[in-house]
């Protein structure tokens, strides 16, 4: 049997000790997978401890597999061991050493030592496009440890307690274990027809028709409450059905939401983080550079948008503060825009839309979730707050961008009558239209963007 080795390490900008409690705690493990493995955990005991163990399904290339790791060696603040028990490997070990650097700095160490399985799928594979695999994953995983600890270090002084709506979506399922795994105590808000565990301190139930809490002591003393619910405005196309399920998702639910937490609850929550989107200001020229104070559009969307923050102000007329994060362009591969134009662009499918000329506000996921615990975290932000990058870019330069990121041509035009005809009112508002929009309120009160350049944003997504 013939071992191989890889080996990866970075400096980290929190103690040693803040280090290896993040890979303890909830959610560090799904932080580190890459969103272009579609990996799944099938089940998970423990922690790190010795014994632990975790089994995830996932695959290697296009091969399918399922993986299972036993926990060894633990040592508290300085390592921990993974071994596969099941696996596409002959033998496969992976250990985590930190080692310190100062009191506030630290290093961590990853080495793994691994041996393929004789036969065809040694063939096929390789120990080089093993370490090629291994080398794009190391360098997403270490990326996102520096992110978050640098975010969590930075805007999070006390652990929160925190409700969260819409967290199986884009941005709650990335946001509840970032928040988890900063140490914060999150609860999710389930419908009464989700199978609750027995005893689970973990939910929140919502009874759709009576429109209240069906267990309301466990929000009491809530740090805030993360209202990302809504159905997705670009599944499909809008007919009048489909514009009053948007509607009903967001204004109504959000109305609701607001009106149960100041009945039900003993306490008020500190703070109410609401979505919210860019589209409020409607369909905007180039060069109109629009701030929290700039004027509103017209449209469907914007006229959502617009009511949409309106419910949430009788979250306001509680005391409670309300903050409305509207999102432009979220730039992740595990949904959203950049997911869908994934494939067609490495095909060489891709292209901008209409003229191109349309501005987009994008923003990283990454940036989403250090924009929303920043919210938390600050007491002088409220109301209307740009979540967008301060860099915007037309919808001509964010195709050449992501075709020269995935090193494809980007020669493919998609007209204005092709995406009218296919998606109607949504093509128009959503493709065509655009918004220069600049995070003035963010900057301003002294959020600091870690991907405030497209490129860079791309660059860590894809893992590049």
């Amino acid at each position: 049997m013939r071992l191989h080795s890889f080996t990866r390490s970075s400096s980290l900008s929190v103690s040693c000790e803040e280090a290896f409690q993040w890979h303890r705690r909830s959610g560090a493990f799904e932080r580190m997978l890459p969103p272009w493995m579609t990996s799944q955990i099938i089940s998970k005991e423990g922690s790190i401890y010795d014994g632990d163990s975790i089994t995830i399904k996932t695959n290697l290339g296009v091969i399918p597999f399922v993986f299972k790791a036993q926990h060894q060696n633990y040592i508290e603040n300085k390592q921990f061991e993974d071994i596969q028990i099941q696996g596409p490997f002959a033998f496969f070990k992976h250990l985590h050493k930190f080692e310190k650097i100062d009191d506030k700095k630290s290093k961590i160490i990853d080495h793994i030592e691994y041996s393929l399985p004789i036969g065809m799928l040694s063939r096929f594979l390789g120990n080089k496009f093993i370490d090629e695999k291994l080398n794009k994953m190391f360098t997403y995983r270490h990326r996102t440890l520096k992110y978050d600890l640098f975010l969590h270090s930075k805007y999070s002084k006390k652990k929160l307690k925190i409700l969260v709506t819409g967290a199986s979506g884009l941005i709650g399922s990335n946001l509840v274990p970032f928040l988890t795994s900063g140490g914060h105590e999150v609860i999710k808000l389930v419908r009464t027809n989700y199978k609750l565990e027995e005893g689970s301190n973990q939910f929140a139930v919502w009874d759709s028709e009576k429109k209240e809490f069906v267990n309301p002591e466990i929000l009491e003393d809530l740090d805030a409450v993360v209202h990302l619910a809504g159905e997705n405005i670009a599944a499909q196309k809008w007919s009048e059905e489909r514009k009053k399920e948007l509607i009903d998702s967001r204004v109504h639910f959000t109305s609701a939401i607001c009106n149960a937490l100041i009945k039900q609850l003993k306490t008020v929550p500190k703070s109410f983080i609401s979505a919210s989107g860019i589209g409020i200001f409607g369909s905007r020229d180039y060069d109109d550079i629009l701030h929290e104070e700039s004027k509103l559009g017209n449209g469907f969307l914007a006229n959502l948008a617009k009511d949409w923050e309106m419910a949430s102000r009788e979250a306001e007329k509680a005391g409670i503060r309300v903050v409305n994060l509207r999102f432009g362009t979220i730039i992740s591969l595990s949904g959203g825009v950049l997911k869908k134009m994934y494939t067609p662009f490495r095909l060489c499918l891709g292209g901008p839309f209409g003229s191109g000329r349309q501005m987009m506000s994008w923003i990283s996921i990454t940036d989403v979730l250090g924009l929303i615990l920043f919210s938390i975290s600050n007491k002088k932000i409220e109301g209307a707050v740009n979540a967008v990058a301060p860099h915007a870019v037309t919808n001509e330069q964010f195709s050449e961008l992501l075709a020269q990121t995935l090193d494809r041509p980007s020669s493919l035009r998609i007209p204005e009558l092709f995406v009218e005809s296919l998606f109607g009112e949504m093509g128009r508002e959503l493709l065509l239209s655009g918004q220069h929009a600049k995070p003035v309120k963010a900057l301003k009160n002294g959020y600091e963007f870690l991907h405030s350049q497209l490129h860079d944003a791309f660059t860590y997504c894809l893992g590049v």
